[in-house]
């Protein structure tokens, strides 16, 4: 039987001694594939896959302005501008983590003189993160918010009405919702 660094030692030489000729980033993936295959037949498997074009993120803003909004109620962003990976519905407003990972959230919105809009971002029902403006007294005034957070596949992120009724969002470009998978675990 051979100690347990002699694995890890032919896969360093495997590779140092080889060098990747791939004319195309699908040669390339077939490659790291064989790499992959040879290190699972010694007994080795990496712990995250390392393709780099696997991305899980969305952006989206909202189309029109939104006026009088209950409280509870789930802000659609539904003017999508990226959308990778799966996990964020236009539809609904929320994104379900495709897969488990640290993920980073972003949102922002603006709204006008005597505007009231207080948000909350929720995973699995439970906010996380607050953002608010009351009573605006100048023209506009932008508000956002950042969240990191640890989902594990199947959980539920969107951006709620809380507190008090939102009396006015301003549509566009001005009011956006976007997340990012980061890290996998």
């Amino acid at each position: 039987m051979w100690p347990s660094f002699v694995p890890a030692l032919l896969i360093v030489y495997a590779v140092t001694m080889s060098t990747v000729r791939a004319a195309s980033p699908a040669e390339f993936m077939g490659d790291m594939n064989g790499y992959r295959s040879a290190c699972k037949k010694l007994g080795w498997e990496p712990k995250q896959d390392c393709t780099a074009n696997h991305v899980i993120a969305f952006h989206a803003n909202i189309k029109s302005h939104l006026t009088d909004v209950p409280v509870n109620t789930t802000i659609k962003f539904n003017n999508v501008q990226l959308s990778k990976g799966g996990g964020y519905d236009p539809e609904t407003g929320i994104f379900t983590a495709p897969e488990d990972g640290v993920y980073s959230f972003a949102w922002s919105y603006l709204s006008r003189q005597g505007g009231t809009v207080y948000t909350a971002l929720s995973v699995d029902n439970e906010d996380h993160a607050l953002s608010c403006i009351e009573n605006q007294q100048t023209r506009f005034i932008n508000s956002a918010g950042h969240l990191v957070y640890e989902l594990v596949k199947g959980n539920k992120v969107w951006i709620r009405v809380w507190h008090l009724p939102a009396t006015f969002i301003h549509g566009g470009y001005y009011t956006y919702f976007s997340g990012s998978k980061i890290n996998s675990f």
